[in-house]
């Protein structure tokens, strides 16, 4: 959705290679999103991708009334089940006609391994300003008490978001050792990770989650744009224990880790939310989960890149 930063991470490889022929043939094969006319787009297929990530490609197929489109395309085999999850999920929070803190992304037709969306203007949270990335994260608590609080369609379940987190202790543990950081540090990240481990595993419904809300996944419009915030990238999307997503959410700079965390709970809805317990607990689990992502960010992004010092500014805090 934006500008793919100068210094890239190592992605995984793609083993759905993506061309021109492809997208020619995926673009053909386009089914139309409820109310849009296909025929209304004026199709100019771009000769290279517009950017790449960890399980898409970007590719620019045109305009329609103005907007460009971009086609998301699976480059990962593992990705498919994705596209299809996070297109399950935008039309039900489109359809559900709640004024939301946040924009979505919006997807204007759909083909096998791809999903064709308007391209989104701007830059990702973790390119921000320090005063930006703030409102940014407040905005993104309200966001996700939203989503937490409202009902959760059927998606398949993501097999590292929403779990419990002993889950996932084998994978922290290696990732702790691969990840060089210095000896305070390293106490620091295993000590939270085993105080999330040590609090009562969530016990309530499963609730719908966006499964990776990290800063790289907020895109904030130009200065004097009338765009919104728009979160993004919701192939992750799942149900289960909201201490992953409000992980994601603690990855953002605050003033207050503590006060970002309670605006959440003031403008959630869930059923549990105002038992002590169930959020002192849940507050220990997301701390984990923010440590686990931390470490995942490191590994992946260099230093240099915006991701890499999110990673790094959260595991030396």
């Amino acid at each position: 959705m934006t500008g793919t930063p100068d210094i890239a991470p190592v992605l995984p490889p793609a083993d759905l290679p993506v061309d021109l022929r492809r997208v020619e043939l995926l673009c053909a094969w386009l089914r139309p999103e409820e109310g849009v006319e296909l025929e209304r787009i004026s199709w100019a297929i771009g000769k290279r991708p517009r950017g790449e990530g960890w399980d898409n490609v970007l590719w620019p197929i045109g305009t329609l009334d103005g907007a460009p489109l971009v086609l998301r395309i699976a480059r990962r085999r593992s990705s498919r089940a994705l596209l299809g999850r996070e297109v399950t999920v935008l039309r039900r929070l489109r359809g559900l006609g709640t004024t939301l803190p946040m924009d979505l992304p919006r997807v204007i037709a759909t083909a096998e391994d791809a999903v064709a969306v308007e391209w989104i203007d701007g830059v990702t949270a973790a390119e921000c300003d320090a005063a930006t990335q703030e409102q940014v994260a407040e905005d993104l608590a309200r966001m996700l008490a939203t989503i937490h609080s409202g009902p959760a369609p059927e998606v398949g379940r993501n097999p590292v978001r929403g779990v419990p987190l002993a889950t996932r202790a084998e994978h922290f543990a290696a990732d702790l050792g691969r990840a060089g950081l210095d000896e305070d540090a390293a106490r620091r990240a295993a000590e939270t990770w085993q105080a999330g481990v040590g609090a009562e595993e969530w016990q309530g419904r499963e609730l719908l989650l966006h499964g990776d809300p990290h800063p790289g996944n907020v895109v904030v419009p130009p200065p004097a744009s009338p765009g919104a915030v728009t979160l993004i990238d919701w192939g992750d999307t799942t149900r289960g224990d909201p201490a992953s997503d409000l992980g994601g959410l603690l990855l953002h700079p605050s003033a207050s880790s503590a006060g970002l965390l309670d605006l959440y709970r003031a403008s959630a809805a869930w059923t549990g939310i105002e038992d002590d317990a169930i959020w002192e607990a849940l507050q220990a689990r997301a701390r984990a989960w923010a440590t686990r992502m931390a470490l995942g960010l490191v590994l992946v992004y260099p230093e240099e890149h915006p991701l890499g010092r999110t990673g790094r500014r959260l595991l030396a805090s």
